[in-house]
C-alpha cells in the first residue's frame, strides 16, 4: 500500500465505508441466526478493500464472502454463533469510533491551519 498519496480524509472515509459494510454484514448474520442452512458471512480485509478502492474513483462496497468460522455448525446447517457475532459487532463499533475520531482530528487540524495566522 502506497501511503504517499493517501490523505486523512480519504482514508477515514474509506474506513468508515468498510466498517459500515462490516456492521451491515454482522447484522445480517445475527438476523439469520435461526435460519436453517444460512452460512455466516464476513467482509474482506480492510487492506484488500483499500487496495481495490484506490483503483476506482468512487467508494465501492466491501466484498462479502462466506465466513471461515472456528465455532460449531448446528444440526440445521447454520453456522452463525450469536456470541461470535456480538464480539465482531463490538470490534466494528470500536473501529468506527477510531475512524470517526481520525476524521474529526483531521478536520480540526485543517481548521487550525486555515484560521491561524
Amino acid at each position: 500500500m502506497n501511503l504517499d498519496k493517501v490523505n486523512l480524509f480519504d482514508l477515514a472515509s474509506k474506513r468508515l465505508q468498510w466498517v459500515s459494510d462490516r456492521q451491515r454484514t454482522i447484522s445480517e448474520n445475527i438476523a439469520n441466526a435461526d435460519v436453517a442452512g444460512y452460512r455466516a458471512r464476513e467482509v474482506e480485509s480492510f487492506e484488500s478493500y483499500l487496495e481495490r478502492a484506490q483503483k476506482t474513483a468512487s467508494l465501492p462496497s466491501a466484498r462479502v464472502e462466506q465466513s471461515q468460522t472456528t465455532w460449531n455448525t448446528g444440526l440445521s446447517g447454520n453456522n452463525v454463533v450469536v456470541e461470535e457475532q456480538l464480539l465482531e459487532a463490538s470490534s466494528a463499533s470500536g473501529q468506527y469510533r477510531v475512524a470517526t475520531n481520525l476524521y474529526r482530528k483531521a478536520h480540526e487540524m485543517m481548521i487550525t491551519v486555515v484560521t491561524s495566522r
